[in-house]
């Protein structure tokens, strides 16, 4: 009897290792890693830190986005870069200088944390706490765009500077639609600051674009910032070309400051033996655009033979398709800048036509940038000479010719049908007969 049940088990344990399918226990594995558990839980409060450890459900990586993990985690208050290692499936994070007393804490884990086949998640993750008795409910919202080029800005740098105490400073990364969120910030007077960084060190160098703007928080508020370089040289032609005989496009390597109008009295057109060209107007290219669509609408109007009028006992026109299903799928449109770009282009029209082989000088006075410094362009611009027209070249042959050399069809060309075919044949005429001598 023993020996009987002891081969019973035996065949148990082989057949339940021979068995495919998941072993029993532990997590199971997603398709990126994701955050299972933090210590501390997010939102407590009266916590004494000395490390904070987020852990995964799967084996993570030493690196994200090919630099050291620390690059990928943020804590506002920001003291500096925090001190992050790595533990296999999580990691411990450390304040730089310590935690604050009685402050509510924000950190961050940006997307890209991957597993050890590559796999990285395309989503962050955020945990709050504090070391006091609360967590301030305050929230700083806004859209970082590239003022320039009118569009968001993705992965900015956004700051926000205590106007009491600048050594606190909070600190949040936009997300890929250039939209940010700072929470957890205690009511007050802060500067924030916006910063399109080529390398993420968190401070602002030279050459990158930024913005700030002043804002006063009690719950919460909202500020879009618009980035551009801070420079002081004045603007200069990148390019200039003549569209047609009395316009010139002046393409400038900098923005124009908005609402500085420029006099024509600024602005010289010479030609090579000194004489000149009057100016009757200079615009930008939107400008230019908006007089040419009045003109146009003011040219309609006038002309009432080009306007049809409405049928009466036409059917009213459909404005929704019944056969489309309605799209219940919620998107989050694109933001959109209130604030227009800045001018890149001028527009110069001229009183005389531009003569063809000649060559001009173009000068403008009281160019400024962004920040107001000004300065002066000039130019030079080449009108080509005309083609003319070769008047001593023969004619092709007739061989040659499309058509085809005389007597001979095009390839292609179906010959006509003769109308004589399958008809019955014609006798001649009968001569006729002479009588009898």
């Amino acid at each position: 009897m023993r020996h009987a049940l002891t081969a019973i088990v035996a065949c148990a344990v082989i057949a339940a290792c021979a068995s495919p399918g998941t072993p029993p226990g532990g997590p199971s594995v997603s398709a990126f890693p994701r955050v299972i558990a933090t210590l501390p839980e997010t939102s407590a409060v009266n916590v004494k830190p000395g490390k904070v450890l987020i852990r995964y459900d799967d084996v993570i990586g030493e690196q994200s986005n090919g630099a050291d993990l620390s690059k990928s985690v943020l804590i506002s208050p920001w003291d500096g870069e925090p001190s992050v290692d790595w533990k296999r499936t999580g990691m411990a994070i450390r304040a730089r200088k310590g935690w604050r007393v009685n402050t509510a804490y924000t950190i961050t884990i940006l997307p890209g944390i991957a597993d050890f086949k590559g796999k990285a998640s395309p989503f962050g993750y955020v945990m709050r706490f504090s070391t006091g008795p609360t967590i301030p409910k305050t929230a700083m919202r806004g859209v970082a765009f590239d003022w320039v080029q009118a569009r968001p800005l993705p992965r900015t740098t956004i700051l926000a500077i205590d106007a009491k105490d600048t050594t606190l400073v909070y600190l949040t990364v936009a997300d890929s639609t250039g939209r940010y969120e700072l929470g957890a910030v205690p009511p007050g007077t802060y500067l924030i600051r916006a910063i399109d960084e080529k390398q993420p060190n968190r401070t602002l160098e030279p050459r990158e674009s930024w913005d700030s703007a002043t804002v006063t928080l009690t719950d919460s508020t909202r500020a879009d910032l618009y980035l551009f370089v801070h420079d002081t040289i004045a603007p200069r032609f990148s390019e200039i070309r003549s569209t047609d005989s009395v316009t010139i496009s002046l393409m400038l390597d900098k923005p124009l400051k908005p609402g500085v109008a420029i006099p024509v009295a600024n602005v010289r057109v010479v030609m090579s033996d000194s004489s000149v060209v009057p100016v009757l107007s200079i615009r930008t290219a939107e400008e230019e655009r908006a007089e040419q669509a009045r003109l146009d609408s003011l040219a309609r109007l006038t002309d009432t033979t080009k306007v049809k009028p409405a049928d009466p006992n036409a059917p009213p026109k459909r404005t929704i398709d019944p056969t489309r299903r309605r799209d219940t799928v919620a998107t989050l449109p694109a933001p959109v800048a209130a604030r227009k770009p800045p001018a890149t282009e001028l527009v110069l029209k001229l009183g005389s036509p531009l003569a063809p082989g000649s060559t001009y000088r173009v000068s403008v006075t009281g160019l400024r940038n962004l920040l107001g410094y000004e300065g002066s362009a000039s130019r030079l611009l080449i009108i080509p000479k005309a083609t003319p027209i070769d008047t001593t070249k023969t004619p092709r042959p007739a061989s040659q010719r499309p058509g085809g050399p005389p007597g001979r069809m095009p390839p292609g060309t179906v010959p006509p049908r003769d109308s004589t075919k399958g008809a019955p044949p014609v006798k001649p005429p009968t001569p006729p007969t002479r009588p009898p001598r």
